[in-house]
């Protein structure tokens, strides 16, 4: 019995000194060829999604996902991610980061009944806008177009 509590003991100190992950802390991003939003983009990335720090480049990382694949990812995408040993134990964890981010603005659950309730809001218009995707050609030919900087 000692034997797997000191196992247990020396797995969780190896997780803790594990350090610094990243996690992708936005709707979607993809892993980009090179560090530029306008590079080929690899593979798309989802909101939660762990992410293997390999080195940084400026404003970019080059990141390794849990498959492997490397390729870049902007620093506005991603939040730094420490192991703990709340992190590894099971059951709730308490509030999100992005439940956080509501709540300060004052944000909850009763807020959003009023307002999926009240007229006024669109949410399907919302829900539309956040499911389109623009290619990466496109939106370089647009900033052209538009002398963007």
């Amino acid at each position: 019995m000692k034997i797997k509590a000191w196992c247990l003991l020396f797995l969780a100190a190896a997780l803790l000194l594990a350090g610094k992950g990243l996690v992708v802390q936005v709707m979607r991003s993809s892993l980009q060829a090179k560090p530029d939003f306008l590079s080929a983009s690899l593979l798309p990335v989802q909101k939660g999604a762990k992410l293997e720090l390999l080195e940084t480049q400026g404003s970019w990382y080059l990141v390794r996902n849990a498959r492997g694949a490397k390729g870049y990812i902007h620093q506005s995408a991603v939040t730094a991610s420490k192991v703990t040993l709340g992190s590894i134990a099971p059951g709730p964890k308490g509030a999100s980061p992005d439940e956080l981010a509501l709540a300060a603005k004052g944000f909850d659950e009763t807020n959003e009944k009023k307002l999926r309730n009240s007229k006024g809001y669109n949410f399907s218009d919302l829900n539309w806008v956040m499911d389109q995707e623009v290619a990466v050609p496109a939106l370089a030919q647009f900033i052209r177009d538009g002398r963007l900087k």
